[in-house]
């Protein structure tokens, strides 16, 4: 979407949503049917599951992995 940044070797599976102003730093994964709603920031080197929705304005700590089906509210500081 609008002003989305995916930064260098990040890797993005079928079906995700990466919504407006997301920034996905380096070195991530994110796995098939994800949604990463408007404004999230995921740090380097993140690994997300399968069908997660990471809603708006959430910020991941670098290096974490988020196990599948996880849903993550607004606003939220992941570490």
């Amino acid at each position: 979407m609008h002003d989305a940044v995916v930064n260098a070797n990040t890797s993005i599976a079928d079906n995700c949503i990466i919504n407006s102003k997301v920034l996905i730093e380096h070195d991530c994964k994110i796995s098939e049917h994800c949604h990463i709603s408007t404004g999230a920031i995921i740090n380097g080197g993140v690994e997300i599951g399968p069908e997660c929705f990471i809603g708006s304005g959430s910020i991941t700590k670098e290096s974490i992995k988020i196990d599948k089906k996880s849903f993550i509210k607004a606003g939220s500081l992941i570490t």
